[in-house]
This record gives structure tokens, C-alpha cells and sequence, in this order.
């Protein structure tokens, strides 16, 4: 199998970055080793991680919130949760 992505030569032998490989990288280290980049991807990412949470947890609520009316409209359950005797 060809070895096309090598893991092992991101690190110099002392366990160092190895700054010849990181420069293909948009908004990597490079050679001045500046982490902006990384921080401001990471943000992102975050930042998008609990929009998408949020937006998902709004969303079964409602679908849950319109089944709730559904069953209370259909006979299902009273309007305290309990059912009609």
C-alpha cells in the first residue's frame, strides 16, 4: 500500500513539529509557529458545534410540543396530562 499521507513525519526525531510539511496547510502554524490560525478554526468550529445544538434541541421540542396538541386534540390526554376517565 502506498504510504501517501505519513502521520510519522509531521514530528522531527527530537519530537519537534516538522515546519517543512505545515506550510500546505491554509491556516497552519507555517514557520513562524503562530497558532492564530488553529485558535480561530477551533472557535469556529465550537461555535458551530453549539448553534447546531441548539437549532436541534429547538427543533425536537417543537416537534415534540406539536405532537403533544396533536394527541391532546385527538382525545388522547386531558389538558393537565392525565387521561379522561
Amino acid at each position: 500500500m502506498i504510504d501517501s499521507f505519513p502521520f510519522e513525519s509531521w514530528l522531527n526525531a527530537d519530537g519537534s513539529l516538522n515546519t517543512d510539511i505545515t506550510t500546505f496547510w491554509t491556516f497552519g502554524p507555517g514557520a513562524e509557529h503562530d497558532l492564530t490560525g488553529t485558535f480561530v478554526l477551533t472557535g469556529l468550529g465550537m461555535l458551530l458545534m453549539v448553534a447546531a445544538f441548539i437549532y436541534w434541541f429547538w427543533l425536537e421540542n417543537k416537534k415534540l410540543e406539536e405532537q403533544a396538541a396533536h394527541l391532546r386534540t385527538a382525545g388522547g390526554l386531558g389538558s393537565a396530562g392525565q387521561s379522561e376517565s
